[in-house]
Formats: C-alpha cells, structure tokens, sequence
C-alpha cells in the first residue's frame, strides 16, 4: 500500500509571503491538500509602511480567497507571532484564543480547530486551555513536553529538507512558507519534496488524520 501523505505549513497570513510557493507544489499534484497554520494578526500589520495595506475590507478578501482552495485548510499559529506567547498562564491562553476565533468569525476565514504556538513555546497552562477549548496541539517531534491528560496532540515525521522516513505508511510533513533562518522553506524545498512524493501520492488534511 502506498503511503499517504499529510503536509502542513507554517506562518501563512494575510500579507505574508509564501503562498506563491504553495501553489507551485499544488499545480505539481492533482490530489494536494495542506494545512496551512496561519498567524491571524501577524506582527508586520504593525509595521508603518504596512499599517495602511491592511483593512478589514481587505482582509475579508483575502478569507474568501483562501477560503476557495478546497485543498487547503487553516489551523491557528498563535496570534502575533512572538516569542512565548503561549508560554503564559491559562486566562491569557484562553483570552488569546477568543480574540483569534473571534477575529476569524468576523472576517468569515474558515478555520479548524488545530493549534501550533509560534516558535513551539507552551506552557502547562496554555496547553490546558487549548485542551478545553478542544483544541488538537501541534508538538514538535525534536523536543518532547509534558502533556496535560485528554489533550489531542499531533507530530510531523518528516521535514521538507529531510530524505522521506523509511517504509512509513504516513508521512507527515511539516515545513514554512519562507526561507528566512529556516531549512524548510517551501519553495526552497521544492525539488525535495517532488522528487520524493510520487505525482499521483494521495494527500489529506491534518484534521483528516486526527479523524482516522
């Protein structure tokens, strides 16, 4: 049986750069999905030169753009993306995740209930409010955590940049959408990634292989 294959991709967002590599690798495969953790209010918004780019009218564009791909679906990475910011106490945690489903609501982007904290950074506590809010949590394979009982966690496999693990039957694939301090870039990985995922490899979303 061929493997199966589950991609995620790491700080896609209104503004950001990488989906143009995105979309390269879709074209490459007719049965592509991804899982895109998407930072809802990433931290260029408050940059000057930015600040007059970004409109609530012109954010709600960009939702039902993305919202179109059906071969991809949006998790949440954090909310700003800075450092610790779920290495915080359970009322932050939760508050952070209310003004994030809430900023996704009014905007209309689609989203499903799986979290990765910017820089993989959590705190018991905040591991106990994503739990609460039903939450699936992303963890990084390289740096084990304590994890709360009852808390739904999920564990990439394979690195864009990494040759594909041997005889697995589901490969999970994690990488980002730019190349700034990062090995797995995807557009920097591109010839990794199609030379070693046959063309016609069936995908499913992350939140497919939580159902299974």
């Amino acid at each position: 049986m061929p493997a199966k294959f589950y991609l995620d991709i790491d700080d896609t967002g209104f503004l950001l750069p990488g989906l143009e590599d995105i979309l390269a690798v879709k074209k490459h495969y007719k049965d592509f999905k991804i899982t895109a953790f998407t930072i809802p209010f990433p931290a260029p918004f408050f940059m000057r030169e930015n600040q007059k780019q970004f409109t609530k009218e012109k954010y709600k564009r960009w939702a039902e753009i993305i919202n179109s791909y059906d071969w991809m679906e949006v998790a949440i990475h954090g909310f700003s993306h800075t450092k610790a910011e779920f290495d915080c106490t359970y009322e932050k945690a939760n508050l952070i995740l209310k003004a994030t489903e809430n900023l996704f609501k009014e905007i209309g982007l689609k989203y499903v209930k799986i979290f990765k904290a910017p820089y993989w950074q959590y705190s018991y506590d905040s591991l106990n409010a994503l739990k609460d809010r039903g939450y699936t949590v992303a963890i990084n394979r390289d740096f084990p955590i304590s994890i709360p009982d009852g808390l739904r966690t999920y564990k990439y496999n394979w690195s864009y940049e990494e040759p594909l693990p041997n005889k697995a039957m589901v490969i999970k694939g994690h990488g980002h959408t730019t190349g700034k301090g990062v090995k797995n870039a995807m557009g920097k990985c591109y010839y990794n990634i199609t030379k070693q995922i046959p063309d016609n490899a069936k995908f499913g979303f992350v939140s497919e292989y939580e159902e299974n």
